[in-house]
């Protein structure tokens, strides 16, 4: 008789717990995940398990920037994330967050001799989105914080600005490191909505090489700028839509030769046309001239007819243009800001001719552009906000009581668009005009006051000055003029913010 042979107990809870492995895992299927459009490097797949994805727990927790502790005699995780903090136990639908009992659609397991954890437990401890691909089994986790939208540059005379375009407030801080010299900007915000071709660019003018953008943690990314030489700088947040700007200049006796130029360097789509409402608003009509030329050329007229023209190449754009005035009539001064806010523009563009008060004063000429401010900055500034706001009602009044009208809008997302667009303004006057520069200067005008958009007052050229005046009178000058505003207009179009 042959002896049966007995098989170690030892041996057979090894083959048991590997064939119960195998049959739990049978119906399982591994997945990629992403956090903000980047892979979510494991040592332990994510898998689908019966229509829930489960997570690898210390690689997920820790990769947006938490911190995990487990107690595996207990089968206990704690998670903190966020400032919060949540307990679950293995194979338990309850958990504990912030000394709160919840239930749990799905509990943590242990799958792969790993904790594994649902995505539910990441979203009661931040705010996620989350996408899911059932054809390629991709899951992306998409935190809700702000995002960096684009990065813009442009190019100055005297200085170059770097705008980092943000969907919301957010908190930053600025370093400069040298050798080589940089400026750093570490931004709390995501990059996963910043393009590939944005995360390095090229700008390679007389003081930044190039501006490089990524991830310098799960929580900060990190933009720096590359600078070419010896620099001063200031930084400062727009909002409205919300922007961090850096601007750099050379030090302080030096001037840098940079090309009069701008670099377009956003990758977004351009605002449809459709969407842009342009209000023009010749200054004066009427009983009221404005300026008088020594041969007789009156404002009212050359500002008109710069505006008609300006119109048509608008229209002929598909952008919708609206005039305070399209004839030789009476416009109160305080209404014509009011077109603009009932039409909801976007651009706000009131065009005026230049002249010196005061009696034989002819060689002053120029074009310069303004935007409303409570004081006057820039030469003379003082003097064309008097004459423009003489037809006000609000003329007779002192300084201080304009000033405390409009001090408030100073600090308006609207004085930041229009710094903007006047940048551009004055530039493409000059070019197309061939006068002199004479700058973006601000000042009260009754005419700005209110607005909630890009708006900005230009004086093209004095007709004060015979020479100015002469040209002032012919129709290839206006529309030189014109053609320089439809050329701002549109290019500032390009690199509008997107409203948020």
């Amino acid at each position: 008789m042959i002896a049966k042979r007995k098989i170690p107990f030892l041996i057979i809870l090894p083959i048991y717990l590997i064939l119960l492995s195998s049959f739990c895992l049978a119906g399982q299927e591994e997945v990629a995940v992403w956090i903000d459009n980047d892979p979510l490097k494991t040592e332990t797949s994510p898998v689908l398990m019966n229509g829930r994805i489960f997570l690898p727990a210390r690689d997920i927790v820790e990769a947006l920037g938490g911190r995990i502790t487990w107690f595996p005699a207990l089968k206990l995780l704690n998670i903190n994330l966020n400032n919060q903090e949540i307990s679950v136990v293995i194979d338990v639908n309850e958990a504990e967050i912030n000394g709160k009992k919840i239930s749990l659609e799905t509990a943590p397991m242990m799958i792969y001799n790993r904790v594994m954890i649902p995505i539910e437990i990441i979203q009661l401890l931040m705010e996620v989105e989350t996408e899911w691909d059932s054809n390629s089994k991709e899951l992306n986790i998409i935190r809700k914080r702000p995002f960096i939208s684009s990065i813009r540059s442009y190019t100055h005379p005297d200085k170059t600005r770097i705008v980092i375009d943000v969907t919301e407030q957010t908190r930053y801080q600025v370093i400069t490191l040298s050798n080589p010299d940089r400026i750093v900007v570490d931004l709390d915000a995501s990059i996963s909505k910043l393009k590939p071709e944005q995360k390095e660019i090229l700008i390679d003018d007389s003081l930044v090489d190039k501006v490089r953008a990524g991830l310098f943690n799960p929580e900060t990314v990190r933009v720096v700028l590359d600078l070419k030489s010896k620099y001063e700088y200031q930084v400062f947040e727009l909002a409205a839509p919300q922007r961090v700007v850096v601007d750099i200049f050379m030090p302080q006796g030096q001037q840098a030769v940079i090309p009069e130029v701008i670099k377009d360097t956003t990758t977004k789509e351009p605002m449809e046309k459709e969407k842009i409402v342009v209000v023009i608003d010749p200054g004066h009509g009427g009983k009221d001239p404005g300026a008088i030329g020594v041969g007789g050329t009156k404002e009212k007229d050359v500002v008109l007819d710069i505006a008609l023209k300006l119109k048509k190449l608008l229209q002929d754009n598909n952008i919708t243009v609206y005039l305070t005035r399209d004839k030789d009539i009476d416009v109160p001064l305080e209404n014509r800001p009011l077109v603009a806010l009932q039409k909801e523009a976007s651009i706000f563009i009131s065009i005026h001719v230049n002249s010196i008060l005061r009696k034989g004063s002819t060689s002053a000429g120029g074009i310069e552009t303004y935007v409303l401010n409570s004081r006057y900055i820039g030469a003379s500034a003082k003097d064309v906000a008097d004459r423009e706001n003489k037809a006000s009602q609000y003329h007779n009044y002192e300084d201080d009581l304009l000033n405390q009208i409009i001090a408030d809008l100073e600090e308006s997302a609207s004085i930041n668009f229009s710094l903007d667009f006047a940048d551009v303004v004055q530039r493409k006057l000059i070019q197309n005009s061939g006068l002199e520069n004479r700058g973006v200067k601000q000042a009260p005008f009754i005419v700005l006051k209110g607005v909630n958009m890009a708006a900005v007052l230009i004086e093209v050229g004095f007709v004060s000055n015979p020479n100015e005046e002469k040209l002032l009178k012919t129709q290839e000058f206006r529309a030189k003029i014109a053609q320089a505003l439809y050329q701002s207009v549109t290019e500032y179009m390009k690199n509008m913010p997107e409203s948020i």
